[in-house]
């Protein structure tokens, strides 16, 4: 046997192997060491590896954010070990969280695997489709292979016939004699299915129930599609205590899942003793203590009103009546889902199209219902037609500015911009977008207010350029002037495209105002560059000296540069400037060799901002910069240039001090050279730093950029040459994730920087598989989740190692997780939240014991008395006050 060496593994040979400590590869396991994360990591290995030789079966059920992915790539480095050419396949919720796993591979083999075998694993590239899968497992070419579970449920797409269950299993079977005949009839040797809580359903003639039974080999005589199985979920009681009986049957007997002492076939906690491992999440803070959730996180009751709008009210309460005689008619007991009428979340029109389009392409990605359409979404639509016939605009959703007021902020300052991320789950497609274009908005006004503070306008110039959405052609009318830079610039489309990456967002529009736009001779209105995208584009091309300003320094710290290059165009030579410093910057410190351009040298040393923003850092972050290497550095500037040119706020700031100066400079300077301007700007910038958002986003992106790297990006520090493209593409303050998935690496890296998006709203698409907690620790239920299993997932986002929370605990002694619940006082929006939280503090503990009840998903008829005291509140911290459900034992 194979596998024979795993039956009394311990952690302490798990630590030869492995280091869970992140780049330390000289840790080692001690006992004693269990409230250690890492310690916990190299338990969970050794345990998980006796599960599998002793019943060929596990579950590790650990808790949102602990690392099961690392310990399960711990478990398959093992087994190559033990046997070189095995085979694994990784079956994830979708084709994102695959190639996740694949980062996840490279992180493992670069800062935690140092075993004897150094030999790479050969990885295939996730398949969505299992034809496609078993097809490449037929080449025999790679170790690891990946599918979705999701690909059982389209196994029909092309059938007519009635019986689609039973076309699924047939085609499955065929499937399954296909790869087992690939794998001499053996099957995988390791087979890892995450988010492993999708296979809860087995009832309702379901295609992809038929499909993973056939597939996977369950019944008595079927051949197991693989000799070991490691199932992963953060909440295996999902939604009910059966539902980590109904994911076992798969892959054992059901012989094998019966309590022999209380003869009952599905005893949850027999079945986890047996098969599962299950520990609870402690973050590390200051002098060794630890924090669990019941210690950082808080709860919070936001009560909405129609105070404000009477029109909305009056609106809303014959929305109500209305909605109690639909349901009269039809059924005089009828239930609600809770989140599932639309009523509560949102009012009036919205873009149809785009909303199917993104509710099938969630359906067909997630397999998750959409909620794109309500038993109340035809009569909003009819009401609010007759509303807007009235008054000529569609009804206002308390709810909506009530978020929009948390959100946003009235001013931008630096102080302000540590809790300036939020994350956002909606039940409705409908939400997505209209909260999204109202935080935009309202962001628009804000960063509008200071453009408009430095042209100085006054009051009324000020209301009509709003009113006007903050128009480019209202601001070139305005400024009515034709001017080009003192050295022209080239028009650009690059920019143009950088800024596309998601068409379907409702971008800010101030945003649009430093946007490199086409010409078109043919429109009728004035689309020419503004005076926004004239000061983005000297901070940017190479051909102005302007481009300098956010360059490091040539030795990263404060050296001056001194020279430029200059480069024929046309009949006259144009000097470059940031690509010049480049150039120094990487022959200086050996990074490439590189053939450059004739020097020319310059009479004076030009500085950047880069040193003012240096002696800014505490010794502290000063000692982390230093610790880099130079590649590193170079990726970093990279990093912080991109982020502070299209993602942030930042460039607004950078306006705001250009104009002022430049209009300064022309009234009393108007003779001196470009150099001379361009050092009398830094000397102008420089007192500016202390109280900027320049300084803010430099100290943020440099906290955390290691993390954003190895744990997000998945780029190597070292990559000097990486350009940080994903972080041009979200230039908005809000972005949305719905049906689309497209974007799905690229919003999470961007969230996970300290730049836009400052807010993300959500489905249930980002509910699990999406990390989003370096920068952010507020998340917001628009809509409340349908379960408990569904909440403690979208929670888990945020709530995980190496988090905000974390950061705030290894800084200090308090830190906090802000949950929000937004709901309408006084109606049925108000009793659904009371009902929630009732029966969720009811089930939370069972939860973490994975014992959950049967969950009602309907909206209980009367509200909980005194529903607030549900609401959670940190909790002192208690010396050894958790205990692991089902933790790891080696007698």
């Amino acid at each position: 046997m194979f596998l024979s060496d795993w039956a009394t593994i311990t952690p302490e040979d798990v630590s030869q192997q492995m280091s869970f400590d992140e780049g330390n590869k000289e840790w080692r396991y001690q006992a004693g060491q269990s409230t250690s994360m890492v310690a916990k990591q190299a338990e969970g290995v050794a345990y998980l590896c006796r599960l599998l030789q002793q019943h060929h079966l596990a579950l590790l059920a650990d808790e949102v954010g602990m690392g099961k992915t690392f310990q399960a790539i711990g478990v398959i480095r093992l087994l190559q070990q033990l046997k070189p050419d095995a085979k694994i396949l990784v079956i994830a919720p979708n084709r994102n969280i695959c190639s996740q796993w694949k980062g996840e591979f490279g992180a493992f083999e670069q800062d935690h695997w140092h075993g004897v075998s150094h030999k790479p694993l050969k990885m295939a590239e996730p398949e969505s489709k299992l034809e496609a899968m078993i097809a490449c497992v037929g080449k025999g070419a790679h170790h690891v292979y990946f599918t979705t579970i999701h690909a059982l449920s389209g196994l029909t797409k092309e059938s007519d016939g009635a019986d689609k269950a039973g076309l699924a299993r047939e085609h499955a079977l065929e499937l399954k004699a296909r790869v087992m005949n690939y794998l001499n009839q053996e099957g995988f040797d390791l087979l890892v299915i995450d988010e492993a809580h999708y296979l809860r359903a087995r009832e309702g003639g379901s295609q992809k129930v038929a499909a993973a039974k056939a597939f996977f080999g369950e019944g008595e005589g079927e051949c197991p599609l693989a000799k070991r199985v490691l199932l992963m979920t953060a909440t295996p009681t999902h939604s009910s205590v059966n539902d980590v009986a109904n994911i076992l049957r798969y892959f054992a007997a059901e012989d094998d899942l019966k309590n022999s002492v209380t003869q009952n076939d599905f005893d949850a906690a027999h079945l986890l003793t047996k098969y599962g491992l299950r520990r609870l999440r402690l973050l590390q803070g200051k002098n060794g203590v630890h924090y669990a959730k019941q210690h950082y996180r808080k709860e919070i009751a936001h009560p909405v009103s129609f105070a404000e709008n009477q029109n909305a009210e009056l609106f809303f309460g014959l929305y109500q009546r209305q909605l109690v005689k639909q349901v009269q008619a039809k059924a005089s007991n009828r239930q609600f889902l809770y989140g599932y009428l639309e009523g509560f979340e949102s009012f009036g029109e919205h873009d149809r199209q785009a909303i199917k389009q993104d509710a099938e392409q969630q359906k067909s990605e997630h397999g998750k219902d959409a909620f794109s359409k309500a038993p109340d979404t035809e009569l909003l639509h009819q009401l609010s037609q007759e509303y807007y016939g009235c008054f000529n605009e569609f009804p206002e959703h308390p709810k909506y500015k009530a978020l929009v007021d948390i959100f946003v902020p009235e001013m931008l300052t630096p102080d302000g911009l540590d809790d300036i991320k939020h994350l956002v789950f909606v039940r409705r497609i409908p939400s997505v977008r209209e909260l999204t274009k109202r935080v935009n908005t309202r962001y628009d006004n804000v960063l509008g207010h200071q453009i408009a503070q430095a042209l100085e306008l006054n009051e009324g110039e000020l209301t009509a350029w709003q009113q006007s959405h903050w128009s480019r052609v209202w601001l070139n009318r305005y400024l009515n002037h034709a001017e080009e830079f003192e050295e022209p610039l080239p028009e650009d489309d690059e920019d143009t495209s950088e800024l596309s990456v998601d068409g379907n967002q409702l971008r800010s529009r101030i945003t649009e105002l430093f946007v490199v736009k086409k010409r078109d001779p043919n429109a009728l209105e004035d689309t020419r560059n503004t005076e926004c995208t004239n000061v983005g584009l000297r901070f940017r091309k190479p051909e102005s000296i302007f481009s300098l300003f956010l360059e490091p320094s040539l030795d990263y710290e404060k050296e001056a540069y001194g020279y430029h290059f200059e480069q024929q165009s046309g009949e006259r030579k144009r000097a470059t400037y940031s690509t010049a410093a480049m150039y120094q910057r990487l022959k200086r410190h050996q990074l490439n060799d590189i053939a450059i351009n004739e020097e020319t040298q310059i009479s004076e040393n030009l500085p950047t901002i880069w040193q003012y923003l240096f002696e800014q850092l505490s010794d502290t972050e000063k000692a982390r910069f230093r610790k880099w290497n130079n590649a590193t550095k170079e990726n970093f500037a990279n990093y912080f240039k991109a982020g502070v040119l299209f993602a942030s706020p930042v460039m607004v700031e950078l306006f705001c001090w250009f104009y002022q100066f430049d209009k300064n400079n022309r009234l009393y300077k108007s003779g001196e050279s470009a150099h001379t301007r361009y050092i009398d700007f830094i000397q102008h910038t420089a007192p500016k730093l202390s109280d900027s958002m320049l300084l803010w986003y430099f100290k943020a992106a440099l906290e955390t950029f290691e993390d954003v790297c190895k744990k997000i990006a998945r780029v190597g520090l070292d990559e000097y040459d990486n350009d940080w493209r994903a972080l041009k593409g979200h230039t908005s303050p809000a972005a949305f994730a719905s049906g689309e998935t497209s974007n799905r690496d690229s919003l999470q890296l961007s969230f996970n920087s300290p730049f836009y998006p400052n807010v993300l709203v959500a489905t249930s698409v980002f509910q699990e598989g999406v990390n989003l907690h370096l920068q952010c620790n507020q998340v917001h239920h628009y809509g409340i989740a349908g379960n408990p299993g569904d909440h403690e997932q979208r929670v888990g986002r945020l709530d995980r190692l190496f988090s905000k929370v974390n950061r705030q605990y290894k800084n200090g002694p308090q830190g906090e997780l802000k949950i929000s619940f937004p709901y309408l006082e006084h109606s049925f929006d108000e009793d659904q939240l009371a009902s929630f939280l009732e029966r969720k503090i009811r089930a939370e503990n069972k939860l973490d014991k994975c014992l959950l009840d049967d969950h009602d998903a309907h909206v209980g008829t009367g509200k909980a008395q005194h529903w607030k005291c549900y609401l959670k509140k940190p909790e002192k911290v208690v010396e050894d006050g958790v205990v692991d459900p089902y933790p790891a034992k080696f007698k």
